[in-house]
Formats: C-alpha cells, structure tokens, sequence
C-alpha cells in the first residue's frame, strides 16, 4: 500500500505537466472567425458594388476562367499592390503585395513584424516555407496568409486559400 502511494505522488505531477501542455497547446491554437477575414475594409464575401463604393473603379478589371471555381473569376485591381478575386460577384480572394496602408481587420500590414501577427493571430495553423497559414475556424479552405521575409510580412492573402 505504502509503495502504492508513493508511485501515486509521483504520477501526480506528471499529470499535471502532461494537462497543462495539452491545455497550452490548445490555447496557442490559431483561432480566425470568418469576421476577421477582412483587409481594407472589405469583409470576404462583400459584393463588386460595394468594393467599387469603397475604392473607386479598378485600375485593371480581367475575367477568366477559373478551374477551381468551376467558372468566370473576376479580378480587381487597384495599383500594382491590391488585388481581388470575384466569383459570382462576391470577394473570394485578396491580396496584397506592397506597403499600402491596406491592414486587416486586426491592424497587420504589409511591413508588420511576424511577432505582430503571432500577437494578432496566434502560432500558424501550417507553415509552408515562408508562408504562415491561418485556417477559418468555420471553414479550412477558407482563411489568412502571411508571406514572411526577414521576420516581416511581405504580402498578405485573405479568402480561398488555393
């Protein structure tokens, strides 16, 4: 009995250790609400209207077909830096490529530091080279990508993540 407890004392804190770094784990997860999917004011999903009541008309307007979408994928440009996807006249996909003043809805910019992402967002969901991934709660096809260079965001995708 007595060689009983003391292996209990020490499962114990082992136990413990082992529950707090499941927890830690959990909460370090990346956690994106389809509500954040934004960038310039342009929730994904906003209508071609509303982004042309924001922004003005593009400087580059191209349709084609798109195999992903299994149709016409409109996109916008506006300048060289601000790109976006229309399927069915709906924001499926953005992109921004240069320093702008284009932030997400959590204020990250093109020039932001990684740790102000990980602040923002959490660890990655994925890592895929320079790519840091983050995952809509919702939907996994759905969601944000940073483009890291020397510890900097050097492009931002938000929507479909192909």
């Amino acid at each position: 009995m007595k060689r009983e407890m003391i292996l209990m004392k020490k499962w114990i804190p082992s136990l413990a250790v082992g529950a707090a770094l499941t927890m830690s784990t959990t909460i370090c997860a990346a956690a994106v609400p389809s509500s954040a999917l934004v960038a310039g004011g342009i929730e994904y999903g906003a209508s071609a209207d509303y982004v042309q009541q924001v922004y003005g008309t593009p400087t580059e307007v191209e349709t084609k077909h798109h195999s992903l979408w299994n149709g016409e994928v409109t996109e916008y440009e506006y300048g060289d830096s601000f790109e976006l996807k229309f399927v069915d006249g709906y924001v499926r996909h953005i992109e921004i490529s240069r320093h702008n003043g284009i932030k997400t809805a959590a204020g990250i910019e093109v020039g932001s530091t990684l740790d102000a992402v990980k602040v923002a967002y959490g660890e990655p969901d994925k890592i895929r080279g320079d790519k840091y991934i983050y995952y809509c709660d919702e939907d996994k096809s759905i969601g944000l990508v940073f483009e890291i260079e020397n510890n900097k965001v050097d492009e931002i995708e938000m929507g479909y993540l192909d």
